[in-house]
């Protein structure tokens, strides 16, 4: 910060310095008196020399030391000229002396430099979000007092399991979660944690419906990246609006883009990227290949979605790739985080319907028609400390695959008590080879002590069977083949949860969404539900089950 003024460092340091850092009855006001100057203009020349904690009200200011010394030759190094006619001039060499304070551990001098410009009436950054804004508030410094009243690290966030990036290897993580579950937060704590691993020259991808969210929401939301506790105490991101880029202290950059014009992600190249509220895009499909064509730099370039799920195409397809890890939250897991009562107000109003589902649940549905409603599927939840001592009957199904890189293996363990069924878990898994399914339904009827397993031999044929019973010899295995299609299959299950005969032992959210697309759209595989209408079947609707009872023609 530069500028003539009588006040040279020679003068200050061999006269008016020592003439009053060691007084402690003389007032600023007083001080500013008897040099014939304005208290501000004092003001702001005592803090630029390291006078930090000098206030004007008539706390004297600290012994001029030769830490304040050093510190003055700090700020000379960090000083800028402020031209309000070139703001992006401006900016650009802020975030230079930003970086640079950052850097050499100099963050209370750059600290004094803004406050001392502030005080001196050049304490609105007039572009950007931060229109009005002192510098030092643009920065995340405080404004009075001095950084020392504030340089303790911000807080430890501490982050639910679904709102961290998953353990297993992935390369797409997909957040689905209710409104209000967390799910920004989650992004841009990622976002934040990439910034600082990339490191200067990271690149990374911020990508909303338009470029207002982006700004408003993922940037400068209450829970976006600027609102970060971990900012408090320290230099935060600088977003530059006319370039729609966010700088981050460690100097990695995040480019903004909307939706909206998926061409504008043509050419730029990132190690990252964030994509908020997918299923609000306008052209998700087309969007979000031209981001993933621009995944291409560093060693492990990753895509991180977090969305409130619609029944779209392009959700699904994400979804279902092999490099894609998927995790869950409804809205009530973020209760505490939200007004008093809020939930039970939604729930009252929607609980059991199918926007509750979409919209606190954070489930993907489907078409309306499907033949499970969401109200029975929510009747039907129950904590799983609730079960039955005993079971008359368990049984687990399988609806199988014959190739690892196939569909899932539906595996679905159900009992029964008298006329009420249970079911009682969904091991289903992606991946598996015929020798891993086999094992996995086998440990699972072993978990439960099913007395047989019920094997869909549509693909696998005798092979089902064989694999089975050479790992379990005495396996009890009964083969169904399916003759008609899904719906029918399903209809009398459907109709045992519209009469409140299904319990589910805790929440099986998966499992739902399968059910509730099941005679909605027949494109996709559905292998929980198809699993689970085979288990149903065998029994309460087979010889030794309860009805209701169907004669097919």
């Amino acid at each position: 910060m530069t500028g003539k003024s009588k006040f040279t460092d020679k003068v200050w340091n061999e006269e008016i310095g020592p003439r009053y850092a060691n007084d402690h009855s003389v007032t600023g006001k007083q001080i500013a008196e008897e040099l014939g100057l304005h208290e501000v203009t004092l003001s702001s020349q005592m803090r630029r020399r390291g006078f930090y904690r000098y206030q004007r009200a008539g706390t004297p200011p600290p012994a001029f030391t030769a830490a304040a010394a050093e510190g003055l030759k700090r700020c000379e190094i960090l000083a800028f000229d402020w031209d309000p006619d070139k703001p992006e001039a401006t900016m650009a060499t802020l975030n230079a002396r930003a970086a640079l304070a950052a850097r050499e551990g100099w963050l209370p001098e750059m600290g004094g430099l803004l406050r001392a410009k502030r005080f001196v009436g050049m304490d609105a950054v007039r572009f950007g979000p931060w229109a009005g804004m002192s510098l030092a508030k643009a920065l995340g410094m405080p404004d009075a007092a001095g950084l020392g009243d504030d340089a303790e690290p911000g807080p430890e966030l501490v982050l639910r399991t679904a709102q961290q990036p998953p353990e297993d290897a992935w390369s797409a993580w997909l957040f689905l979660g209710g409104r209000g579950a967390g799910k920004t937060l989650a992004g841009a704590s990622w976002a934040a944690d990439e910034a600082e691993r990339l490191g200067p020259g990271g690149r990374l991808a911020l990508v909303g419906a338009t470029l207002h969210d982006v700004r408003e929401v993922m940037i400068g939301g209450p829970s976006g990246i600027m609102a970060l506790p971990r900012w408090r105490g320290r230099a935060r991101p600088v977003y530059e609006s006319t370039r729609r880029r966010l700088v981050f202290p460690s100097g990695a950059e995040a480019w903004a883009f909307s939706a909206e014009d998926p061409d504008s992600l043509r050419g730029p190249q990132f190690a990252g990227a964030w994509a908020d509220e997918f299923c609000a895009w306008a052209r998700p499909d087309e969007t979000l290949a031209m981001l993933r064509l621009g995944l291409r730099l560093g060693r492990d370039p990753r895509l991180v979605v977090t969305t409130t799920p619609r029944p779209m195409a392009a959700l699904k397809a994400l979804r279902a790739e092999a490099g894609c890890v998927t995790t869950h939250a409804p809205t009530r897991d973020n209760a505490e985080n939200l007004a008093p009562g809020v939930i039970a107000r939604l729930e009252a109003l929607y609980g059991g319907t199918r926007r509750a589902a979409q919209e606190m649940e954070g489930l993907i549905l489907d078409v309306e028609g499907a033949l499970f409603r969401a109200e029975d599927l929510a009747r039907a939840n129950l904590d799983s400390g609730a079960a039955p001592a005993r079971f008359d009957r368990v049984v687990v199904a399988i609806d199988p695959t014959t190739t690892p890189g196939g569909d899932a293996c539906g595996i679905v363990a159900a009992g029964r008590v008298g006329t009420q069924a249970y079911v009682l878990a969904d091991r289903s898994m992606r991946g598996l080879s015929p020798d891993g399914w086999a094992r996995r339904a086998l440990a699972c009827a072993a978990e439960f002590g099913a007395g047989a397993i019920v094997a869909e031999v549509n693909q696998g044929g005798d092979m089902v069977a064989h694999v089975l019973k050479t790992l379990e010899p005495h396996v009890v295995v009964r083969e169904v083949r399916a003759t008609r299609g899904k719906r029918m299959r399903a209809e009398p299950v459907a109709a045992l949860y519209e009469q409140g005969r299904v319990t589910h032992l805790g929440r099986l959210r998966d499992l739902e969404e399968e059910l509730m697309a099941l005679g909605g759209d027949e494109t996709g595989s559905l292998d929980r539900a198809d699993a689970l209408v085979w288990a149903l079947t065998d029994l309460m609707l087979g010889e030794e089950g309860e009805g209701p009872w169907f004669r097919v023609l």
